[in-house]
């Protein structure tokens, strides 16, 4: 829910909520004072310092957001091991970098791929090409990964799970992606 003020800056409901849970954590403690101040703080926060709407809220879809979670951990487990294994046991390995087309040209779509896969031990992203919707990893123990292809269907299926979950009705249709 959003409210346009005079001035034509946005209230979010959602961040005065988020905003006001943060302070009450900053202060560890629950009273009015400390709830009426942090109220005061999230409106201020949001009239000085306004976001663009994104109506990211709105797309979220809970049962493939759950499929993404449990993936990604699943992935981030496993990978945590593999880079174990190799450490413990000196066994050689090769790394590469990666250039990796993604389908979806959404900036917080990329992101939300880009950042998940910085968190998987064993890739970090080195570059992103948003024009051209590409981008660029360095892989740990490239040949465990399936090589450039495997590392490629790897990625762009963490992304296809991302659209499901969060991609917008008409950004889904553009990418042809069925929920």
């Amino acid at each position: 829910m959003m409210r346009k003020n005079r001035s034509g800056r946005r209230i979010s409901l959602f961040v005065t909520i988020w905003l006001l849970v943060i302070w009450l954590l900053l202060f560890g403690q629950i009273d009015a004072l400390t709830v009426i101040g942090g109220l005061l703080v999230s409106f201020t926060v949001q009239l000085v310092f306004p976001l663009p709407h994104s109506g990211f809220i709105r797309n979220i879809h809970p049962w493939h957001t759950i499929i993404l979670a449990t993936r990604f951990l699943w992935d981030m487990v496993r990978a945590a091991i593999h880079v174990a294994v190799i450490v413990i046991t000196g066994r050689r390995y090769r790394c590469s970098i990666v250039r990796i087309p993604l389908r979806c040209d959404d900036e917080i779509i990329v992101a939300i791929v880009a950042a998940m896969t910085n968190l998987v031990p064993g890739t970090i992203v080195v570059s992103i090409d948003r024009d051209r919707s590409i981008i660029y990893l360095h892989v740990f123990d490239i040949d465990a990964q399936g090589g450039p292809e495997g590392v490629r269907a790897t990625t762009q299926g963490q992304e296809l799970r991302v659209l499901r979950a969060f991609g917008s009705p008409e950004e889904l249709k553009k990418r042809g992606v069925t929920t």
